[in-house]
């Protein structure tokens, strides 16, 4: 047994990768400046170039990139975003990360399950 709580590993492995790509798109397919997009994620515009150039969130980026249904998620999330909607990301992150996980798991990767993943909102 690990004490390493999920959310610890999920904030190292797959919120990186998610913020990777929701940076790659807002910039590249978006068109936004690397600050503007920086704003919207609540990051440093140093951020986003790392997360852009592949020096952070490179880990997990491929498997999650595979993976048609959280990029769907990404995709939705980042159009909301651009179209000016005042969200949190945050609200965003629970749901992206347990998607996250299913898509690692699908490949072999096993990242423990959170309470919020066990509760009767998001069913295994």
């Amino acid at each position: 047994m690990s004490i390493t709580p999920p959310c610890e590993i999920s904030v190292k492995e797959i919120l990186p990768a998610v913020r990777s790509i929701i940076a790659t798109k807002l910039v590249k397919e978006k068109g936004l400046p690397i600050y503007e997009a920086a704003k919207l994620m609540g990051v440093t515009p140093a951020a986003v170039k790392n997360y852009m150039d592949k020096k952070r969130g490179n880990a997990s980026r491929n498997l999650i990139e595979r993976d048609k249904r959280i990029m769907d998620m990404i995709s939705d999330l980042v159009e909301k975003v651009y179209s000016g909607n005042n969200l949190d990301l945050s609200t965003y992150y629970c749901l992206l990360c347990a998607e996250g996980k299913k898509a690692l798991k699908r490949n072999g990767i096993e990242i423990p399950t959170c309470i919020y993943e066990t509760s009767a909102v998001i069913k295994q």
